[in-house]
């Protein structure tokens, strides 16, 4: 496997850095970026009333990113899939920050060490993403994945994404996040547009097969984890 630790050249906008990037996924091109400090935006930061604070990182957001970002670098083998995903992001705006990632916008990364021998040297587009704190569902103790109320927060997450009209279409675990109480999605590699009479609901279901099943490995219902009543609320979702 690549080193999990390797330092990123990136061009975003008019912002040029090297930053520390740490390797997610084995085998995946996702990395949690270290943002190196920028002293004209810190002492901007200071003094600037927070409407124009606002004004500037909208205008601006390459000079004002946070400490920690998430990119994704375009997979070669997968080059729709990231088009899809930039498209989804810029499309779901409004659901930003609260059951997505934010999305600061596309980068370039170069990385002179990997194309010194190679003809091509165009940079590898990514994206840069909001580094949200939480727990993968795959990663819920299972007291907490068998309780009813987060069948509800999921609901409410898919019928937000319905309203805008978009599939996820990748229902899994690891694809969602537990934050602070309200379920984040992931991975927007194979969204598609949602017909008039189509809805989320196949998705759903298949994740709540899958949450099924691992309740099940875990050996639940257990009386000492979720109560027979809890799990027939569960059920009749």
């Amino acid at each position: 496997m690549e080193d999990d630790t390797v330092y990123k050249n990136v061009q975003f906008r008019s912002r040029c850095f090297t930053a520390l990037a740490k390797r997610i996924y084995a085998n995946r091109h996702v990395f949690l970026l270290t943002v190196p400090p920028n002293p004209i935006t810190c002492w901007l930061s200071s003094w600037t009333p927070q409407l124009v604070r606002s004004w500037l990182q909208r205008m601006l957001p390459e000079w004002f990113l946070p400490t920690t970002v998430i990119l994704k670098e375009r997979n070669p083998q997968k080059a729709d899939s990231y088009e899809n995903e930039v498209d989804t992001y810029r499309h779901l705006q409004s659901l930003q920050g609260r059951c997505i990632p934010l999305f600061f916008g596309e980068v370039a990364i170069r990385n002179h060490e990997q194309t010194r021998y190679q003809i091509s040297k165009r940079p590898v587009p990514a994206i840069l993403l909001g580094d949200v704190k939480g727990v993968s569902l795959h990663c819920l103790q299972a007291e907490e994945l068998g309780d009813p109320r987060l069948l509800e927060k999921l609901q409410a997450m898919y019928d937000l994404l319905t309203e805008k009209g978009v599939v996820h279409g990748d229902p899994a675990l690891h694809n969602f996040l537990y934050v602070d109480g309200r379920i984040v999605a992931l991975d927007f590699e194979f969204p598609y547009p949602l017909p008039n009479d189509i809805t989320n609901a196949d998705d759903f279901e298949t994740l709540k097969d899958e949450i099924q099943r691992q309740l099940e490995q875990a050996q639940l219902p257990n009386p000492g984890l979720v109560t027979h009543g809890a799990w027939e609320r569960w059920s009749a979702w």
